[in-house]
């Protein structure tokens, strides 16, 4: 078990960092064309990661919930609450862009370009949220939890 979970944690920390690099290369490689060809193939990447993500959240938040005041502390409680909580965002704005992305015909006119403004927090979020929950698994997989 430890091997599966080492193997998502290290997926996930991929992913956060290829979508870290292309969110700062885009600018200096896309041609201006509506198309976006690497994101294209990274949204299906992220888009396992994402449900990763939202699992493992609300199984962490499950488990400090069920511990109560005395299991955990208030840290654990906060931390556990916002990758919960910070995943289900991040699911909502993702799959609602991405969903988009899969058929742009269905949005005109200022709705395009306000699909302009959410991708950027989408990969800034999940960048995080990858990199914080993969850390995390990562931990789990040596035996002990952070």
């Amino acid at each position: 078990m430890q091997l599966v979970t080492k193997i998502v944690a290290a997926y996930l920390v991929i992913v956060g960092l290829a979508v870290f690099l292309n969110f700062i290369a885009t600018p200096l490689y896309h041609d201006g064309s509506p198309d976006y060809p690497t994101w294209k193939i990274l949204n299906w990447f992220m888009a396992v990661a994402v449900l990763i993500i939202l699992a493992v959240g609300f199984m962490r938040k499950r488990m400090l919930d069920s511990a109560g005041e005395e299991g955990a502390s208030t840290l654990d409680h906060v931390r556990g609450s916002f990758v919960f909580y910070g995943g289900v965002v991040l699911a909502m704005l993702f799959f609602w862009e991405w969903f988009w992305t899969l058929n742009p015909d269905s949005e005109t006119g200022e709705a395009v370009t306000s699909h302009m403004v959410y991708f950027p927090l989408v990969d800034a979020l999940f960048t995080v949220l990858a990199f914080i929950v993969g850390k995390r698994m990562w931990n789990a997989g040596n035996g002990f939890q952070s």
